[in-house]
């Protein structure tokens, strides 16, 4: 009977000593279980240990297992003809363009520059009702200009008034065959009666003679006006009048 007890208590201290060494064994695990941050370049999802109580093996606790999706990385490449300078011609290219007219390739107006047409002969003699009515009158247009003299040695032989090829010789137009110019009627062309007084000065500078309007083309929206008659007759007549430089747009 003795035996038997000491035997008994012999076992139940074992059975404690290995309880506690599995207890103890088991909270290590747990301590020890630890969730290590995955790589940078790489994402994880981190598996959580089992509880306390579980009846998974301990060695197996102290995993952690992750998975690892890769995440692809931005890639930029540059080339020898990203990085290399500009020629010479590149360069000299780059300036013919820049300093290249924005209009090129558009139509153009015609240039009114050039000589102007001549309006009187060196050392004419201006009839006075001309100079008077020129001074401080200016023709209305898209940009008011004033009205000057018109005074020209006209050899007339009869014929009053010149066409318009004559017309465009004496005022030393630059293609006389090919000038463009209308003969107006002086009511047609002051509808408004805006320029009664001019009409009326080269009315009387031609003592009565018929009074005409000369337009002449000078390029794009650019006209003249001349509103002239005859002074004398023969070869030694005169032209006389007044003109002015008109834009109409």
């Amino acid at each position: 009977m003795h035996c038997l007890r000491r035997t008994t208590t012999a076992c139940n201290r074992s059975l404690q000593s290995f309880q506690s060494s599995f207890v103890s064994q088991k909270n290590r695990a747990l301590s020890g279980t630890r969730i290590r941050s995955p790589p940078s370049s790489l994402s994880a999802a981190v598996v959580t240990p089992p509880t306390r109580g579980s009846d998974e093996d301990p060695r197996q606790q102290q995993q952690t297992a992750y998975a690892y999706t890769r995440t692809p990385l931005r890639t930029f490449t540059t080339t020898a003809a990203a990085t290399r300078m500009a020629s010479d011609e590149d360069y000299m290219a780059f300036l013919e363009k820049a300093n290249r007219d924005p209009n090129e390739g558009y139509a153009k107006p015609q240039s009114s520059g050039g000589e102007p047409f001549k309006a009187t002969d060196d050392g004419a003699q201006i009839p006075a009702a001309i100079q008077e009515a020129t001074r401080d009158a200016f023709y209305v247009s898209d940009a008011d200009e004033p009205f000057v003299p018109v005074c020209l040695a006209w050899d007339e032989t009869g014929k009053g008034l010149p066409d318009e090829e004559e017309f465009a010789t004496l005022i030393h137009h630059p293609d006389p065959a090919s000038a463009s110019i209308e003969i107006q009627d002086p009511a047609d062309w002051d509808t408004q009666g805006r320029y009664e007084a001019i009409l009326d000065a080269v009315s009387r500078a031609g003592k009565g003679s018929d009074v005409r309007v000369y337009r002449v083309a000078r390029g794009g929206a650019r006209v003249e006006y001349w509103v002239v008659t005859t002074d004398g007759t023969g070869k030694s007549a005169r032209l006389v009048g007044a003109k002015a430089l008109a834009v109409e747009s």
